[in-house]
């Protein structure tokens, strides 16, 4: 199964930069999410922060904490997980 999301995330977002869709991938691996369905949400709180991203500057760890916290809480806005216990 969660082959098909990354299929779909190879696909649907093969003209966005390296930065955006290695995020992608990142928050999907981190958050274990299956559902392609999510792929839209994930990808608008990634480019939020990737999309004006400078070449010049190097993204962080504390970049990326940053970003996963963000796609967790839209992900649970939006009913694609649930809020852990």
């Amino acid at each position: 199964m969660a082959q098909d999301i990354y299929s779909a995330l190879a696909t649907r977002y093969r003209n966005e930069s390296d930065l955006t869709v290695h995020m992608m991938h990142r928050a999907i691996s981190d958050l274990n999410i299956t559902d392609a369905a999510a792929l839209d949400v994930i990808y608008e709180d990634v480019v939020f922060f990737t999309g004006d991203w400078p070449e010049t500057q190097g993204w962080g760890s504390s970049d990326t904490s940053a970003l996963i916290r963000s796609v967790k809480a839209t992900l649970i806005s939006n009913n694609y997980m649930k809020e852990a216990a």
